[in-house]
């Protein structure tokens, strides 16, 4: 917990003050007396019940929690990510049919992304682009998730295999000026690696970076089966994304576990003062509640 006016506590020492100059009064001598003919002043009148003494204990509780809103208390808590949009680029080529990932690296891919975007929140806009010997936005970002699921269900296999073609249709898909307080967006690539259009990934992997658009890039495939996995950990440390390396549907599940951790929440500093304004109005509710009972009692 940190405080924006860290100075506005030493208002509690005041709140020390008064709670001593209290137990001095109840400690001291009462100034009321009673008599009795034949009997004298009273004395040994019977200790006060601890319940007595709830209110005031309200009460203290309430201004303490009042004064230390006034310090504007701060607290880093997991929120969900302001998106302008997170675009899934999926390669769709012949070589998704290799089974070196169980059941195929199309089948698995197809699972994992259904996966990761169910761990994100509901308000977070998903697309879908995909890729081979070129690159198609198949889903515009929305919310609807019935429809991100139908066009992960309808991929045909078919092609080359260029994954930068993947990049550019995603990033098209972005805005390119996102409302105030929006983030860019993020792109999640899933590719072995290959491309042989001639584009050069780290100028696009630029240009997203400009962009303030992160890659995280997803290895779909294993060493010696048509799988490089160098250029995918390049394009996404240039933009500050992260690189999963992908050898079984375990790993998948691993990497689309993170990155919905990653992708749909972050931590953010948020002022909590109302929460204590309110815990003191509901203390000081307490409190008189306290009171008018006490008084009923007796």
């Amino acid at each position: 917990m940190g405080f924006l006016a860290p100075w506005n506590l030493l208002t509690l020492l005041g709140l020390v003050v008064l709670g001593v100059m209290y137990l001095r009064l109840l400690r001291g001598p009462s100034s009321g007396h009673v008599w009795y003919p034949g009997v004298g002043q009273m004395g040994g009148l019977a200790p006060r019940s601890p319940w007595h003494y709830l209110p005031a204990i309200g009460f203290f509780l309430a201004l303490a929690a009042a004064l230390i809103a006034t310090a504007r208390p701060t607290m880093r808590l997991m929120m969900p990510e302001n998106l302008a949009g997170v675009i899934l680029a999926i390669e769709n080529g012949w070589s998704m049919r290799q089974t070196d990932i169980a059941p195929n690296r199309m089948a698995a891919t197809q699972l994992a992304a259904k996966a990761l975007v169910d761990k994100l929140p509901a308000q977070v806009r998903v697309g879908v682009a995909t890729f081979s010997g070129y690159g198609t936005l198949l889903l515009p970002p929305t919310t609807d998730r019935n429809a991100f699921r139908q066009a992960i269900d309808s991929f045909d296999l078919g092609g080359g295999f260029s994954f930068t073609y993947g990049l550019q249709a995603a990033l098209e898909a972005l805005p390119e000026n996102p409302p105030e307080g929006v983030s860019p967006g993020v792109i999640v690539l899933f590719s072995h690696g290959h491309d042989v259009s001639g584009n050069d990934p780290l100028k696009i992997a630029d240009e997203a970076l400009r962009r303030g658009i992160k890659v995280h890039a997803i290895g779909v495939g294993t060493h010696g089966h048509n799988f490089d996995e160098e250029m995918l950990k390049k394009v996404a440390d240039r933009t500050g994304g992260r690189y999963y390396p992908i050898f079984s549907a375990s790993d998948l599940n691993d990497a689309h576990a993170d990155l919905g951790r990653v992708l749909g929440w972050r931590l953010q500093t948020l002022e909590v003062s109302g929460i204590l304004s309110l815990l003191a109005a509901l203390l000081l509710g307490f409190r008189i509640g306290g009171s008018a009972l006490r008084r009923q009692v007796v």
